[in-house]
């Protein structure tokens, strides 16, 4: 049975998890100021200012930075952080609610790059803190693996 799963994840990417169940871990920020939930064969790159993790292949990437609040609202972090996202990616869907906050899908080509990626921004408010959480990918991994991305986007908690 590993084998017979190693060969059907093998089949739809690395970074494909379609329909499987995955094993997932937390991750910590720098700091340990917050943790987020991803899968647990991902691997977290080094960086001091967020949190950075990224598939097997590198085709997927996740970052994440909390900002304090000082007296802000969810919807003004959330306007902020999807405006500065405009000027490279084409919104694919409203801003739309999940648990704690709310995202938004977006696609284009990076500065740089030849080719199109998938951008989805959420916005969360945990405790005292707001966090941006980042997923790139191609729309095709994205759409396979939907259900995983939003528990991802809702794992999110502040240490204290």
């Amino acid at each position: 049975m590993k084998t017979f799963k190693a060969f059907i994840l093998g089949l739809v990417g690395a970074s494909s998890v379609a329909g499987a169940e995955v094993e997932m871990k937390y991750y910590s920020s720098a700091g340990d100021v917050f943790e987020v939930q991803a899968p647990a064969d991902w691997q977290q790159n080094a960086n001091s200012d967020y949190l950075s993790i990224s598939s097997p292949d590198g085709s997927v990437s996740i970052t994440a930075t909390a900002y304090s609040k000082n007296g802000g609202s969810l919807e003004e972090f959330a306007e902020y952080r999807f405006s500065s996202v405009q000027d490279f990616y084409t919104p694919q869907t409203a801003v739309r609610s999940i648990e704690s906050g709310v995202l938004r899908e977006y696609e284009g080509v990076w500065p740089g790059e030849s080719a199109p990626t998938y951008y989805v921004v959420a916005a969360v408010e945990v405790g005292a803190a707001f966090v941006s959480i980042t997923v790139v990918t191609d729309r095709k991994d994205y759409g396979e693996n939907k259900p995983m991305y939003i528990k991802i986007f809702e794992t999110i908690k502040v240490n204290s």
